[in-house]
């Protein structure tokens, strides 16, 4: 992520826990080093009340979260653990994750699917939900009144989930309404195993791709980051998959020769 002059203060504003740190960890840890003031803004971090969708009961299973535990508080305290590393402030968003969200016809939002993809967005769900978008943004606006920040930068929704296009374009419409700069990163390791195209809201135009490399410490923290995410980890890794080998091989394709990099762009108003 190129230095911008000036950016002293920087919102990441991530659609789920770890997604921030996947995408762009090492990214934020050198911007501390280099003296910002960072704090990651999880928006789908609210906890749910049950019942739960078989979409969420087998995620829970997967996390290593028994049925008495409060899944959200687990993963929030991971969030917690993985940030110190790094030196990022975190906050909490009160949102609910899609695998907690129902449709309006009572159906839900996030559909159980065997095999390894695991979920699956119900086909019966619009393409977009403007009032979330207009409630995530709300809380974003204040955010930034408090934070200040110099600089934005959130998801890509490469993959198109629901929940990461709801918080990008929330980013995108209330960053502008502050006319602060915003950039968007690859969600990783999603565009390790599955392509998308980036489709921003009306009026919005991507730059040109950018992969800066930072230090090999700050790599080395990115890593120490994710393993404090057990349930990341129990998706991403283990027999017969290999996250950090994947994100080292990628940074290798993307980044100038002997650096880890990740890779983000900028996103302008278009004035046509």
């Amino acid at each position: 992520m190129s230095k911008v002059p000036g950016a002293n203060r920087l919102l990441a504003i991530s659609p789920h826990f770890g997604d921030a740190v996947l995408s762009i960890g090492a990214s934020l840890s050198q911007a501390v080093r280099d003296g910002a003031k960072v704090t990651v803004y999880s928006v789908f971090a609210g906890t749910a009340s049950p019942p739960y969708s078989p979409a969420a009961q087998r995620m829970h299973t997967i996390w290593g979260i028994s049925p008495e535990e409060d899944a959200q508080l687990c993963r929030r305290k991971e969030d917690v653990a993985a940030l110190a590393p790094l030196g990022v402030d975190y906050r909490h968003g009160r949102f609910l994750d899609s695998i907690y969200r129902k449709l309006p016809d009572g159906q839900w939002l996030t559909d159980h699917k065997e095999g390894k993809q695991k979920l699956a967005t119900n086909p019966d769900a619009p393409s977009s939900d403007p009032d979330l978008v207009a409630e995530i943004r709300g809380d974003l606006g204040s955010i930034i009144d408090e934070f200040d920040p110099a600089l934005v930068v959130t998801s890509a929704a490469i993959g198109g989930h629901p929940d990461d296009k709801a918080a990008r374009d929330a980013a995108l419409f209330a960053a502008d309404e502050k006319n602060i700069p915003i950039r968007l990163w690859e969600d990783l390791p999603y565009v390790l195993f599955r392509s998308g195209t980036i489709e921003l809201p009306r009026g919005f135009r991507l730059g040109s791709p950018e992969s800066s490399p930072v230090e090999p410490e700050m790599r080395t923290r990115k890593f120490r980051a994710v393993r404090s995410y057990p349930s990341l980890l129990s998706m991403f890794d283990g027999p017969g998959k290999d996250l950090f080998g994947g994100l080292d091989e990628h940074a290798r394709q993307v980044s100038p020769p002997g650096g880890y990099g990740e890779k983000t762009w900028p996103v302008t108003r278009d004035e046509d």
